[in-house]
């Protein structure tokens, strides 16, 4: 989108530019014909005359009035009589203009013979041809310019989408290798249980794999169906006004038990006071739920995990930041891009980074912003020096 906004400015640019271009270039021409060139000729068949007046629409007309009586002649030749009569009473008329863009010379019609008409009407017909060079060279600069720009745009529209291709095959092959490995791990218990190769004892640890396996299956298939809906073309947020503080405490609180279980502790600050956002509730429920789980599942046991929400001057900060291991240089810069995050992290947790690719996506549709920021770049927002990592939203005030 921004690259047609571009192309926009570029075209009013290079418009602007020929406009320019051709002023500056019609006046000097202009002044070359009025006082050098056109007077030369005129006056070998009209003596002194003032040429003060004659512009580019005197000199035009002055086409038009010798064009006419080039044609008069030819009908005067081949139909003689009414047709001619006609056209020579409109050129009469003509002519007591032309005589005016001449300076109040005297009658062109009747002072001049074929021959000096067709002199005359050349001399007249090559002033319009050196008129028109610098338009027609405007013309061919912008042209060539506009469908340059647009050709460069197009290949580079090329490339993107070539990279999105790409990337998209890569994606998909992912998935599949997600899907793959708990479908088969519940086919595999599913039939050793149908077949009866299982002894009772060890049936409830199969079932459980089972309903574990199942269960990372299903929220593998949900994030995917929130991933897609959130790129399809009839998709809109439903904004409305709403507190931020409140928000965040109730996405606090619903993740609260899992963080217990995972023997983590939970440090929240959010200030009492109502901070008013614009924005769709259950969506940025998501991204903050999202962020909180992401922060569980990629921490260990003991580990911390905040929660903040802060005000400053006219922005609103909301973070998520936990004390777990740094995420490497690599994977940090790509790391709200669905399923990068390292085969090793995909593997040994169950990651696929869709519920951060998820939470960017919303927050960019919101026009907030959302960052990853790492020690040693944390403290200027967040003192604690427990906390290694934070996922920051920022907020314009004015949301």
């Amino acid at each position: 989108m921004n690259e047609y906004k571009n192309l926009q400015i570029f075209i009013i640019k290079k418009f602007l530019f020929v406009i320019l271009f051709v002023s500056v270039a019609e006046y000097g021409l202009l002044l070359l014909l009025r006082y050098k060139m056109l007077p030369l000729v005129l006056r070998g068949f009209f003596g002194d005359m003032d040429l003060k007046l004659l512009g580019v629409a005197g000199i035009l007309y002055l086409f038009v009035v010798m064009f006419g009586m080039l044609l008069l002649q030819v009908i005067n030749s081949l139909i003689p009589g009414e047709p001619a009569s006609l056209i020579k009473n409109a050129l009469e008329s003509m002519n007591l203009r032309a005589d005016s863009v001449l300076g109040g010379q005297k009658d062109i019609l009747g002072s001049l013979n074929v021959w000096q008409e067709l002199i005359l009407f050349l001399v007249i017909f090559s002033a319009v041809i050196i008129i028109l060079i610098p338009y027609i060279i405007g013309a061919v600069y912008f042209a060539r310019a506009v469908i340059g720009r647009v050709r460069v745009i197009e290949e580079e529209d090329r490339k993107k989408q070539k990279e999105y291709e790409k990337k998209r095959n890569l994606m998909l092959s992912d998935i599949a290798h997600d899907l793959r490995t708990p479908i088969t791990t519940v086919n595999g218990y599913a039939k050793a249980l149908a077949d009866g190769m299982v002894a009772d004892d060890k049936k409830q640890e199969y079932l459980s794999a089972i309903q574990k396996k199942s269960k990372r299956l299903a929220d593998l298939i949900n994030l995917l169906f929130e991933y897609v809906k959130l790129d399809s073309e009839g998709f809109k947020l439903t904004t409305q006004d709403a507190d931020i503080c409140e928000l965040v405490r109730e996405c606090a609180a619903f993740v609260y038990q899992d963080i217990e279980d995972a023997g983590m502790e939970l440090d929240i600050d959010i200030p009492e006071e109502e901070m008013i956002v614009s924005m769709d509730k259950i969506q940025m429920t998501r991204v903050i739920t999202n962020l909180l789980n992401n922060a569980i599942k990629h921490s260990g046991t003991g580990s911390k995990i905040g929660v903040f929400v802060k005000k400053e001057e006219d922005k609103i900060r909301v973070s998520v930041a936990d004390s777990g291991k740094r995420i490497d240089d690599d994977s940090a810069r790509n790391i709200f891009i669905p399923f990068v995050v390292g085969d090793e992290s995909r593997n040994t947790k169950g990651g696929t980074g869709l519920g951060l690719s998820i939470a960017k996506k919303v927050v960019d549709m919101h026009g907030f912003s959302i960052r990853l920021i790492q020690r040693p770049g944390l403290k200027r927002y967040i003192e604690n020096p427990e906390y290694e990592k934070v996922f920051m939203i920022t907020i314009d005030s004015s949301h």
